[in-house]
């Protein structure tokens, strides 16, 4: 299996924020913006991983971990030496750091649940790979993000600022964990803001600010330590093809060394399989559509002389011919005699 680590860096709109990941996680219907709030944007890093046998991705499993790489390290790269404040709501009481502050339980339904379940929600000071290791643990229910701090920061303050953004979060299939609208205003107290959104098989990050995240070589340098594929992205690699993005990188390739991904047996190319699927679409379309016949006339009917005239006519030859284009109008346009 080839592994490989996908991201996108683009403006990030939070009053439109279209889809987040395909089936796995929506937004919370973000809120009415107020005068001059639907253009705002912040500006998002999104990073997962995926592993597959060959160029199609046909047997991709995607999310973090499959990348071969450790989130809280590529947190690490990315903030080095940078002080968090991990957060979490309608967390399970079972895991509750021991050092975790502004701890506070309440009731509610997970998905598919008819009765009440107990939930926590809290937050705590991390640093180093260690503490973020141990927060995002081996599932993506175990913390929501992490608030990359500025000096003098009030966590608790912080932390009241974050509930707009969680606190109306439903665990629906699929959950709607985040609200959107809320992002510019978290974003303008920390230096990021990184959330875990989920992949199909795992974990992604999504990291806001207001300000574009420098990636500079620190993704390369990671993925050359677990001989990993670097994929860049148009859109968040979640909601995009995996197959299209490695067509698109294998086109750019420029190295020394052979693309590390092979083809799939009989080849492979993402153009040729547009250009399938627009053929297909097209044939689908023509034979759905039926072909109009000119009715014919019942054999009892007669036709009168008006009606054999411009039936026997060739339309060729009485556009060649004048003068027979003139007796088919002239025929044609006689009123009828009694």
């Amino acid at each position: 299996m080839v592994r490989a680590l996908g991201y996108s860096n683009a403006p990030f709109k939070p009053f439109k924020p279209g889809r987040l990941c395909r089936g796995r996680e929506r937004w919370i219907e973000s809120w009415e913006p107020e005068e001059g709030e639907a253009e705002v944007e912040v500006h998002r890093l999104v990073i997962s991983g995926a592993a597959f046998s060959d160029l199609s991705a046909s047997d991709a499993l995607r999310g973090f971990h499959h990348s071969g790489l450790d989130p809280a390290d590529i947190i690490r790269r990315l903030f080095p030496r940078a002080t968090m404040l991990a957060f979490m709501e309608d967390g399970h009481p079972a895991d509750i750091p021991e050092d975790a502050l502004g701890v506070e339980m309440y009731e509610g339904y997970r998905a598919g649940g008819r009765s009440d379940s107990a939930f926590v929600r809290w937050y705590v000071r991390a640093k180093g790979v260690a503490a973020f290791r141990t927060l995002i643990g081996d599932t993506d229910d175990r913390v929501r993000g992490f608030a990359v701090l500025k000096p003098g920061t009030d966590d608790e303050a912080l932390f009241e600022a974050l509930f707009p953004l969680v606190g109306m979060s439903t665990l629906d299939s699929p959950p709607a964990r985040f609200q959107p609208g809320a992002l510019p205003a978290v974003v303008k107290l920390v230096k990021a803001l990184i959330l875990l959104h989920r992949d199909k098989h795992g974990p992604s990050l999504g990291i806001y600010s207001e300000e574009p995240i420098d990636v500079g070589d620190k993704l390369v340098k990671a993925c050359s330590t677990a001989d990993t594929l670097l994929v860049p992205f148009a859109i968040p690699p979640m909601l995009a093809r995996w197959d299209r993005a490695l067509s698109e990188l294998r086109a750019d390739w420029n190295s020394e060394e052979p693309f590390p991904v092979p083809e799939p047996e009989g080849g492979y190319s993402w153009e040729n399989r547009r250009r399938r699927r627009r053929n297909r679409r097209s044939n689908k379309t023509d034979e759905s559509q039926p072909v109009e016949e000119a009715p014919a006339a019942p054999e009892d009917t007669e036709i009168g002389p008006t009606e054999a005239l411009l039936l026997a006519a060739d339309p060729k030859e009485s556009a060649e011919d004048p003068l027979l284009a003139d007796d088919i109008l002239l025929v044609a346009s006689d009123p009828p005699t009694e």
